[in-house]
């Protein structure tokens, strides 16, 4: 016999409970069988297909939550280290300033510490060539005293 099509008078598919929406309920499938049984053994088929795939997506609905989950949580985590991470570095990066600096102090106290000394030879350095200048002066001039003629001596005169 030949499937026939849902009279108005033939019950109307419902839902048989909030979870599963538009799947034939028990009753309804039963009443349709004793009408056709062909159609009854769809509505069984459609029925038992639609639980699957209710449970197929359940189940992947639950295990992309899981993931998502897993996710948030890793996630929060990897944030804590790498905040934990950005402070040492950042309490390294201070540390280092302040070497730089106490270097760079150093530094600049050396380097005022060589002007000085600098000048201070350049100083003793010229002192010491204007002393011998003077020593220079004073025994050149104490030679040609020494190498002078006596007074009342004339040069060429023989007697």
């Amino acid at each position: 016999s030949a499937p026939q099509p849902l009279s108005p008078s033939a019950p109307q598919p419902h839902t048989s409970s909030a979870s599963e929406p538009l799947i034939p309920s028990d009753e309804l499938i039963r009443q349709v069988t004793i009408e056709c049984a062909e159609r009854g053994l769809l509505f069984l088929r459609i029925r038992d297909e639609a639980r699957m795939r209710i449970a197929a997506y359940q189940t992947l609905y639950e295990s992309s939550l899981a993931f998502a989950v897993r996710k948030a949580v890793q996630g929060e985590e990897e944030k804590s280290e790498l905040e934990s991470k950005i402070k040492e570095m950042l309490a390294d990066r201070r540390e280092k300033n302040r070497y730089i600096s106490e270097l760079q102090e150093r530094a600049d106290s050396l380097d005022a510490r060589e002007e000085e000394r600098w000048q201070q030879m350049k100083s003793k350095h010229h002192k010491e060539i204007k002393s011998l200048k003077d020593l220079y002066k004073a025994q050149t001039k104490s030679l040609h005293e020494g190498l002078a003629p006596p007074p009342g001596f004339v040069k060429g005169k023989k007697e």
